[in-house]
C-alpha cells in the first residue's frame, strides 16, 4: 500500500512539476512522509534528479546558466545546514517540518510581492533552498518565489538545472551522513516509469498552465497537501 500510494503522488507530483517548473516535491513529500516517513527525503530527492535531468534537456535551448552562478554556491551551506538539521529531527518533526514548510510557501507565495532577478536574492533563496530541500526534498518554493514573473520557459528551464546540482548536493549529504542506503536507493528505481509518465504527460500541459493558470493551481495544490499533512499528523499525536 505505501508503494503503490507513493507511485500515484510521485506520478502527479512529476506531471506538476513538469508543466509548472516545480513543485513535485511539494505535493508529494506531505503524503508520503504520512505513509512511509523512512522514504523522506532520499526517494524524493533521487526522483526530483531524474525529473530534472530530464527537463532540463528538454528545455536546454531556455536556459541562462549565467543567472545560477551566486545560488550555485550559496547552495553549499544550506545543503550543509539543512543536512545536519535531518539527523536532529525524528519523523513526528520531520511530518510537522514539512507540512509547515509547504504551508508556509504557499502563504509566502499569496501575501508576498513580486521578486525581480537581483543575485542577492537569488543567493539567500538558494541558501533557504539548501536548508528546506536537503530536510524536507522541498527546495522549490525559495527559487521559484524569486524566478516566477519571470519568462515561463527560462524559470522552468534555470529551475531544472538548480534542482540537478541541488539534488546532487543533497544526496552527496545523505551519503556523508550515511542517510542514502542501498535499499532506498533500489527503491526509488522502482518510481522511474512514474517519473517518466509525469514528464511526458507534463509536457502537454505547459500551455495549459501558462494561459494564467500558474499561481491558481499550485497554490491550492500546496495548500491542500500542507494541509491534509499537517492535520494527519498532528491527529496521531
Amino acid at each position: 500500500m505505501p508503494w503503490a500510494v507513493t507511485a500515484a503522488i510521485l506520478l502527479v507530483g512529476c506531471w506538476v512539476q513538469t508543466a509548472l517548473g516545480f513543485g513535485m516535491a511539494v505535493i508529494a513529500a506531505p503524503v508520503i512522509v504520512m505513509v512511509k516517513p523512512e522514504w523522506v527525503p532520499v526517494v524524493l530527492t533521487i526522483t526530483a534528479l531524474n525529473l530534472s535531468v530530464f527537463n532540463s534537456w528538454n528545455q536546454r535551448a531556455a536556459i541562462e546558466i549565467h543567472q545560477l552562478r551566486i545560488p550555485f554556491i550559496t547552495r553549499i551551506p544550506g545543503t550543509v545546514l539543512g543536512t545536519w538539521l535531518l539527523l536532529q529531527l525524528n519523523a513526528f518533526w520531520l511530518q510537522i517540518f514539512v507540512a509547515s514548510t509547504v504551508l508556509l510557501a504557499v502563504i509566502i507565495s499569496y501575501k508576498g510581492p513580486q521578486f525581480s532577478y537581483t543575485p542577492s536574492r537569488l543567493g539567500w533563496a538558494a541558501f533557504v533552498s539548501g536548508l528546506t530541500g536537503t530536510t524536507t526534498s522541498i527546495g522549490g518554493p525559495p527559487m521559484a518565489l524569486v524566478m516566477q514573473h519571470g519568462a515561463p520557459m527560462t524559470v522552468r528551464a534555470n529551475l531544472s538545472v538548480f534542482f540537478v546540482y541541488s539534488c546532487a548536493l543533497s544526496l552527496i549529504g545523505y551519503w556523508l551522513a550515511d542517510i542514502l542506503t542501498l535499499d532506498l536507493l533500489l527503491v526509488s528505481l522502482t518510481f522511474v516509469p512514474f517519473c517518466l509518465l509525469g514528464f511526458f504527460t507534463g509536457k502537454q500541459a505547459r500551455p495549459y498552465v501558462d494561459a494564467g493558470r500558474f499561481r491558481p493551481l499550485l497554490l491550492v495544490i500546496c495548500g491542500f497537501a500542507g494541509t491534509f499533512a499537517l492535520v494527519g499528523t498532528l491527529s496521531r499525536a
